[in-house]
């Protein structure tokens, strides 16, 4: 009888031992890697040739397991027009592009446990330029508000962005925005300013924003379409 009150006993401890502190769930171990950081092509930087290394710093993974690295070039800085995208085991990769031609790219890791971490930061650059030519602004980037942000209980929004040129040719912006994203009304001209507020006229409804930058020697950049949805005023 001892016999099977102390077999009992520890049965109850060897159980409670094992259980977690989450009720006997188990936790997983797996870290999710940390972001790549790029080192070349630097932001908004105007390459000497066309033919580039490009190269980022290593991701760390708390758990250990080895990584490998996604890396991505596009024509757009919303990736949807794709040229380059690899799995690559090193910190570099030699690419050769098209001549004064704007590029955006960008890394992510990828551990053994298919664990993936976020992208790093989009770098933006030329490369070589075409003799006696003027480069295209860079894309402009979106600040506020994010794409597909929610508003409640307010009809005003602050439109906000940023762009670049790789030429250091002044800018200027025309702003368009309405509902219908094939149909967007032009609502500034040629301002210098890189915010505006518009007013949206109806609630449970998804609105759309669109900028075009313009340097000082008559190119232009066209950005993509941003959208954001106002449910009630």
């Amino acid at each position: 009888m001892r016999k099977l009150l102390y077999i009992f006993i520890c049965s109850i401890i060897y159980s409670s031992c094992s259980k977690s502190d989450d009720g006997g769930l188990s936790q997983s171990t797996d870290s999710i890697p940390s972001a790549p950081s790029l080192v070349y092509p630097a932001q908004n930087q105007l390459c000497i040739d066309n033919t580039l290394e490009f190269k980022w710093n290593t991701s760390t993974n708390d758990d250990g397991s080895s990584v490998v690295y996604i890396f991505e070039i596009a024509t757009d800085n919303q990736f949807s027009t794709i040229i380059t995208s690899e799995i690559q085991t090193s910190l570099s990769k030699i690419v050769t592009l098209e001549k004064g031609v704007a590029y955006y790219w960008r890394v992510k890791a990828k551990s053994s446990k298919g664990i993936e971490s976020d992208y790093s930061p989009t770098s933006q650059f030329y490369t070589e330029e075409i003799p006696n030519s003027n480069n295209l602004p860079f894309s402009p980037d979106n600040v506020a508000p994010f794409v597909g942000q929610n508003f409640d209980g307010v009809n005003t929004i602050d439109l906000q962005w940023t762009a670049s040129d790789v030429d250091k040719d002044p800018l200027k912006y025309d702003v368009y925005f309405g509902k219908d994203k094939d149909a967007l009304t032009l609502m500034v001209e040629d301002t210098e300013q890189t915010t505006l507020q518009v007013t949206a006229d109806s609630p449970e409804t998804t609105y759309y924003w669109q900028i075009t930058v313009k340097d000082d020697k008559g190119a232009e950049t066209n950005g993509p379409i941003w959208n954001f949805k106002v449910n009630s005023f």
